[in-house]
């Protein structure tokens, strides 16, 4: 059993340049059941990720940064001004995101070495070679390769690393990493806050939802949550949407929630279709969104997933996505068959997949009753308690070397 630390350490965190709103909750609920006091530094989000940010105040020990960005072609390079506060901060320990971008964590980095603090890797526990699915190759592109040899060189160089899931864990094992210095932490979102709001929900009828979205009655609905960026490919859904107003005799319904970069494309490329809506951005603690939830047969998301499976599951939704190796981690959280459909091959075959689970209600049932029950495994407790207590071992040990 883990010993509670002699005394609470201060740990400050640099993760994502920003507070998303899908970790809020996370930072709450360890502000609310550590010893220790964790600082999250937070400013804008990064001008490439279109995340939608929680706004201040916090209920957390918090410090808001400026940032200044910097374009090489492609590559955003960022500084947050952020270090004198850090070291002003007499921090026991950091955690920083394992990514390149954010050159002040660099310099974060040397400056807890140099104090011998111990610092921690928070991240995939490997690199996705992104590069090669959007330019439609099977071989990693050069820039690909160099940037993963580089991620793990970067990861041994950590006196921890929390690993999202267990295969972040595998590939830091394969690497060198030892085995005492990787937590598994199992990234959440606030699957509590969203179960009470789906039983919330559960009281509205479904009439009064569809005339909320401005959803046909008795239309089979199709959700998409998330950011309207090109790697989602919210594009295919669009195109379904418009090629398939019904199925099997029943109208289809598509409701977009979500903004981005994507936005005015999505909209131009749906012409006007009666059967498609967009809603906008809405905050995951929104009663809207578990009304859209409870309406809809299943969440789709053609191309890039992470969290939103999480999202889906606290709802009993389930997911449907086309099958390649490029999402994100939380895809391990799947059963493929059981409470998801990952359809291989192109996007007519995924059109075909869509539209057959549309033609089974039998399977829609099956599928959302195994969703609802994974939920379980997916709660915010154990990501604070497995985050929390190793980084209590890994200070206190360091703190008893020093």
């Amino acid at each position: 059993m883990l010993q509670k630390p002699a005394k609470p350490y201060r740990v400050a965190i640099f993760h994502q340049g920003c507070v998303p709103v899908y970790r809020r909750g996370f930072y709450v609920r360890l502000a609310e059941t550590s010893r220790n006091q964790y600082v999250v530094f937070h400013g804008k989000p990064p001008s490439n990720t279109s995340l939608q940010v929680a706004k201040p105040p916090f209920p957390f020990a918090n410090v808001e940064v400026g940032t200044v960005e910097l374009r090489l072609k492609k590559a955003l390079l960022i500084w947050q001004a952020a270090v004198s506060r850090y070291v002003k901060g007499r921090f026991d320990g950091v955690v920083i995101g394992h990514e390149f971008k954010f050159l002040s964590s660099f310099a974060i980095l040397a400056l807890a070495k140099l104090r011998r603090r111990p610092v921690f890797w928070w991240g995939f526990g490997y690199r996705k070679a992104y590069g090669s699915w959007e330019e439609g190759g099977a071989r990693p592109p050069l820039k690909d390769r160099i940037a993963r040899w580089a991620a793990d060189r970067l990861a041994r160089l950590g006196d921890g690393y929390l690993a999202y899931t267990e295969k972040g864990r595998e590939h830091l094992l394969s690497i060198g990493v030892p085995a005492d210095r990787i937590q598994v932490v199992r990234n959440t979102i606030d699957v509590e806050e969203q179960i009470v709001l789906a039983d919330r929900a559960a009281a509205f009828d479904d009439a009064g939802i569809r005339a909320e979205f401005g959803l046909r009655p008795g239309s089979d609905v199709l959700l998409y949550v998330g950011r309207l960026v090109p790697r989602k490919e919210v594009d295919s859904l669009v195109r379904f949407a418009v090629a398939s107003p019904e199925v099997d005799g029943r109208p289809v319904d598509v409701l977009v929630i979500g903004d981005g970069e994507e936005r005015a494309r999505l909209e131009a490329l749906a012409g006007g279709a009666r059967n498609i809506r967009f809603a906008g951005a809405i905050d995951p603690s929104d009663l809207r969104i578990a009304k859209a939830m409870k309406l809809c047969r299943a969440v789709v998301i053609p191309g890039y997933l992470g969290l939103a499976i999480n999202h889906a599951f606290a709802h009993g939704r389930p997911i449907i996505t086309r099958k390649h190796d490029f999402h994100s981690p939380e895809i391990e959280y799947l059963t493929e068959g059981e409470d998801s459909l990952l359809i291989a091959g192109d996007e007519a075959d995924f059109h075909k997949g869509l539209a057959a689970f549309l033609a089974a209600p039998e399977e829609q049932q099956r599928l959302a009753a195994n969703a609802a029950a994974r939920r379980e495994t997916l709660r915010m407790d154990y990501m604070v308690k497995a985050y929390d207590d190793f980084i209590s071992r890994v200070v206190a040990n360091a703190d008893n070397g020093r």
